[in-house]
């Protein structure tokens, strides 16, 4: 092997050593990004179903106050048209 092919070889080693490493790098780096993803996306999660329920308990409360509501605002219709 001459020294042009040595000095390659070298080179191309380096190079990817250098790649492998900052592959290392960047695989690390995206763990560490997807363990953030995945903690944000359960809380938004938790959220949205402590907002679902408490629609759903607002819902239970205020449905009777509508209905009656409702059923005024029939009657004074009702009552309008006999008078």
């Amino acid at each position: 092997m001459n020294n042009v092919e040595l000095a390659w070889v070298i080179i191309l080693s380096v190079g990817f050593l250098v790649l492998i490493v900052l592959s290392i790098i960047l695989v690390s780096l995206m763990i560490g990004v997807m363990r953030s993803v995945r903690r944000i996306s359960q809380r938004a999660e938790e959220a949205t179903a402590n907002i679902s329920e408490l629609a759903a308990l607002v819902g239970k409360k205020v449905a009777p106050f509508a209905m009656s509501a409702a059923m005024a605002a029939a009657m004074r219709r009702f009552r309008g048209k006999k008078e």
